[in-house]
């Protein structure tokens, strides 16, 4: 099967509304790798000639005063809407997940056809460590999220309908990609032609 709906490096005017659509979901806590893994995806299907389309919840939702869940959720429901609409049938989707609820509603505004959910994981050590090494020392935030992390990480693995589960400690950002790529071959693995 061949994702792509145009011929690679067409604009995105040239391409044609997709009626398939796939998303991988990474989700984890704070300082997990979503970002990392995401970018390293991205590079993988790009450097493959994979039509996809990247989106982090948090960038969708990112307000002051800060907007609910349920807005964020019809933010990504019509960015997703767009993609489709503009030939881009594969959707990389980042979001830190806080809930059962969350993730649900999650899944239900990016409405896809098949999908792969994939849960990254670290120690609370290594995502305190790696939080601290990310965001600015000044930040007003630092401190709310440092200390919420671990509530967040015992969320996320009580989390069911996860596809796969993947350490991001003693490992590269591509490495975890090429896992998820392998996890689903025939939609992620395929040259385009």
């Amino acid at each position: 099967m061949c994702l792509s709906s145009a011929p690679w490096g067409a604009p995105a005017s040239s391409r044609r509304q997709t009626a398939f659509v796939f998303a991988v979901v990474v989700l984890g806590p704070p300082g997990s790798g979503k970002t990392a893994v995401l970018t390293a995806l991205h590079d993988l299907l790009a450097d493959d000639h994979i039509s996809h389309a990247v989106v982090e919840v948090e960038a969708v939702a990112w307000a002051s005063p800060p907007i609910a869940d349920e807005q964020s959720f019809r933010h990504l429901a019509a960015i997703r809407s767009m993609y489709a609409e503009a030939g881009y049938p594969l959707i990389l989707c980042g979001a830190t997940v806080t809930s059962a609820d969350y993730l649900r509603e999650l899944l239900r505004a990016l409405a896809t056809d098949e999908r792969l959910v994939v849960r990254l994981e670290a120690s609370p050590g290594m995502l305190q460590k790696r939080i601290l090494e990310r965001e600015p020392p000044g930040w007003s935030g630092l401190p709310r999220l440092l200390h919420g992390v671990d509530e967040i990480a015992a969320t996320s693995r009580l989390l069911e309908d996860i596809d796969l589960v993947c350490s991001t400690e003693e490992t590269t950002p591509l490495s975890v990609a090429a896992q998820i790529r392998s996890a689903r071959p025939a939609l992620l693995l395929e040259r385009s032609s």
